[in-house]
């Protein structure tokens, strides 16, 4: 493959920032990738010292808590928006600071170039319907020349062209719950201290197992193709800090089975003997129904045409092959 269709092709999957990286390559496309994840973090700090001292506590989770960690100074592409979990009895007070902070609840109108406040019955709908509260929004300007071309180039979320002007919609997506079926107070029991310096953060086995779980069901159900889950949560399986016990716990608990045993071994073929051979094991089977079992699915992630599986009528033991 051509190094321009490779680097399309990471484009494509959210995660060419990989291969800038990899290589020390300076480009104009990663420096917009940097300058707006810079501002989303700059946001997101001033986000969580603000509910911090509203005596609200928070745990930041998914690539606002790992990518800075994993990659300091970075972005992997650009991000759509930064995740905070909160306990659900605290949910008025982080109204009234996101607020005070100048968020509210709309959506960009790429027909006029503007923010649009949410109706009040889209936002009722959203909050009724999940476990999280209306995105906060709000936009700042980046005046970088650079960084305006390349946003009149993309002019898609989180950075648009407006009148010949770049802007990047800074998003935070509060959370009450992480799942219908999940208790949020394990994962207050779990948190540790945010390495973003302030506020707390998931455990390295809650980030695991929510990470792998909840994009396995993202590809399969809503045909993600985004690998930038990957790319931020390898790295937290491969410095060794998970408590694989929590994993495997959980796993029996929510009966995640498929959900999470094949992107689990999929990060043990990439950082091998990081994943005890017990847990993968305990995972696959912490359930025996099939209702959401869609395969590895990496032909879908990877764009290649899956074979014929010549081992399915083989005699042997089911587990040398999944």
């Amino acid at each position: 493959m051509a190094d321009e269709d490779v680097g399309t092709f990471l484009r494509s999957r959210n995660i060419d920032s990989l291969l800038a990286l990899a290589s020390e390559e300076v480009n104009a496309r990663q420096a917009a990738y940097d300058a707006v994840w810079h501002r989303q973090l700059t946001t997101l700090l001033q986000v969580l010292e603000a509910l911090t001292s509203a005596g609200v506590r928070t745990l930041t989770l998914k690539g606002g808590e790992l990518i800075p960690r994993h990659f300091p100074g970075h972005s992997i592409g650009l991000v759509g928006d930064a995740d905070v979990l909160v306990p659900r009895d605290q949910i008025e007070t982080v109204k009234s600071v996101m607020y005070t902070l100048g968020f509210r609840h709309a959506s960009f109108d790429t027909a006029h170039g503007v923010m649009k406040d949410r109706d009040l019955r889209e936002v009722a709908d959203l909050e009724l319907r999940h476990y999280e509260l209306s995105p906060f929004v709000k936009t700042v300007e980046l005046t970088d020349p650079a960084i305006v071309r390349v946003a009149e180039s993309h002019n898609a979320h989180p950075l648009r062209f407006v009148a010949g002007r770049a802007v990047a919609v800074i998003e935070v997506d509060v959370h009450h719950n992480v799942a219908s079926d999940a208790d949020p107070s394990m994962l207050f029991e779990r948190a540790v201290p945010s390495s973003l310096g302030v506020g707390e953060t998931l455990s390295p086995a809650d980030h695991v197992w929510l990470n792998l779980s909840r994009y396995y069901n993202e590809v399969a159900v809503h045909g993600g193709c985004s690998l930038r889950p990957f790319a931020y949560t390898i790295p937290e399986v491969a410095v060794g800090d998970v408590d694989w016990g929590v994993v495997e716990q959980v796993a029996r608990d929510l009966a995640l089975g498929p959900t999470l045993s094949y992107f689990l071994r999929f990060c043990d073929q990439i950082a091998p003997g990081r994943i005890p051979a017990a847990t993968l094991r305990s995972v696959h089977d912490s359930t025996s129904s099939r209702v959401r079992d869609w395969g590895w699915q990496l032909a879908k992630l990877f764009d290649f045409h899956e074979r014929f599986p010549s081992y399915a009528f083989e005699p042997s033991d089911a587990w040398a092959h999944v």
